[in-house]
């Protein structure tokens, strides 16, 4: 009889246990067990994802997913503008890498002294390529499962064409060039070349890293050849027509700038001459030491001195200034010689020329106003020309540079899964297993306690017998 109350004792002492920690975990799943939200993941396979590198060669990183323009775009997408700001998403998402289970162990390993390599690490900048988006409630814990998905779902598609358009290549607009017109011919010759010149390198760069990229038939180097014939030929042409004849729309202007720029020249001259008189000083007081030989068993050795190689640096430096003078006095003349063109000096013959006989014409270097319109005119339709070509090679190379990039970034190597909602579920295996570890640790107490009790009473049994 005994027996039967220590055992129905027992069962009702661990169902009661039981219900009590089934109760606490109910409580504590509540609280703490989870948020609801909704988890979508995307996954980088283009060429250097792995290093953390965009297909332009630049570092990229998962910040847009927090910008305004993503979310405020989402919340338009998902008709809900009106009703969330970004702020609210921005506060309930959350963005994490996922990382191989041994990450740390294979970051911090290293190899022992013996393969000579201690302390190398094995993985010092890993960069994960697949990362899980979550989208919490919190903002509002009213909002349906459906639009809690199709928030999500926009945001991914959001985030995935600011991502496109951020790190794909692109060729970006001169805005020189668009109002060249508002410059002289001179400058217009400057804007010209360094946008051409900057493009044309651009186009190089692509072809010696893309060489097999084809579009119709056509490659990058297409593209940086016809730069860099626009370059060579028809604006050294047109160059060469502006400086000569001396073009401007303003001549006042273009003769005080030349005049400016000479100025400027014979002022760096003269420092120039100052340096170089000081370092030819120099170098007219420098000792250099004497060669010393030394004899070994085998041959004899020249023992070193850094004075011969001070010296011959110093020769070095007074060429290149000597070189330099004579560079800046050729710039000079040739400033010169335009400023004679432009203003009109005549041409006095020399004293070994003889003197022009009757009836022939002394030329002048200077144009009629007639000359001076029809020949600004050319050059402006010349002009005209190369900004045409220009435009259509500006073209062609968009069109390859954006065929290039979609085939690096689509939706093969950005891949976004399904969403997925999750939310916390008294039926699911996060709740069972918080339930196990709430009562398991009750009735476990509560069977110690029924067993204590069976051996006192068995105890007081055999001390009454």
């Amino acid at each position: 009889m005994k027996k039967t109350h220590w055992l129905r004792t027992t069962l009702i002492t661990l169902v009661a246990c039981g219900l009590a920690g089934l109760l606490l975990a109910v409580i504590l799943f509540q609280s703490d067990g989870g948020r609801t939200g909704a988890t979508a993941g995307i996954q980088f396979s283009f060429d250097g994802a792995a290093q953390g590198m965009a297909p332009n060669g630049y570092r990229f990183d998962l910040s847009g997913f927090t910008s305004d323009e993503v979310l405020s775009a989402a919340l338009q997408d998902a008709g809900m503008a009106d009703k969330y700001t970004p702020d609210q998403l921005r506060d309930n998402l959350l963005v994490s890498g996922v990382y191989p289970e041994d990450i740390v162990s294979r970051m911090t390993r290293y190899e022992s002294l013996i393969t000579g390599d201690a302390g190398r690490i094995g993985m010092a900048d890993y960069h994960a390529t697949l990362y899980n988006v979550t989208l919490y409630n919190d903002f509002d814990k009213s909002i349906s499962r459906k639009d809690l998905e199709n928030l999500l779902g926009c945001v991914m598609a959001e985030f995935r064409a600011y991502f496109e358009k951020t790190y794909s290549f692109f060729l970006a607009e001169d805005p020189m060039v668009h109002n060249l017109s508002d410059y002289d011919y001179a400058q217009q010759m400057d804007i010209l070349s360094e946008s051409l010149g900057r493009s044309a390198r651009f186009a190089r760069q692509m072809a010696e890293e893309q060489q097999d990229f084809l579009l119709d038939g056509e490659g990058f180097s297409d593209v940086a050849a016809r730069y860099e014939t626009l370059i060579s030929s028809d604006l050294e042409r047109i160059n060469g027509q502006v400086v000569m004849n001396a073009l401007s729309k303003d001549q006042g202007r273009i003769v005080a700038q030349y005049e400016n720029e000479i100025r400027l020249k014979e002022i760096s001259l003269e420092y120039l001459k100052e340096e170089a008189a000081n370092t030819e000083n120099i170098i007219a007081r420098y000792n250099k030491d004497d060669i010393i030989y030394v004899a070994t068993s085998e041959a004899l050795q020249q023992v070193g001195s850094t004075s011969t190689r001070t010296y011959d640096t110093l020769v070095s430096r007074y060429q290149a200034e000597k070189d330099e003078i004579a560079e800046t006095n050729k710039e000079i003349t040739d400033l010169k010689l335009r400023l004679q063109d432009l203003v009109g000096e005549e041409a006095s013959p020399s004293a070994e020329t003889e003197e022009p006989e009757e009836g022939e014409t002394v030329l002048s270097l200077q144009l009629t106003e007639e000359e001076r319109a029809a020949r600004n005119a050319a050059v402006e339709k010349n002009i005209a020309l190369i900004l045409q070509k220009q435009a259509l090679n500006d073209e062609q190379f968009a069109k390859l540079l954006k065929a290039y990039s979609e085939e690096e970034m689509n939706e093969r190597t950005i891949a976004v899964s399904e969403v997925e909602y999750d939310t916390p579920s008294l039926i699911s295996g996060a709740f069972i297993k918080k339930a196990i570890m709430t009562a398991g640790p009750l009735c476990a107490v509560g069977f110690m306690v029924c067993l204590v009790g069976i051996i006192l009473s068995r105890m007081k049994e055999e001390k009454r017998s």
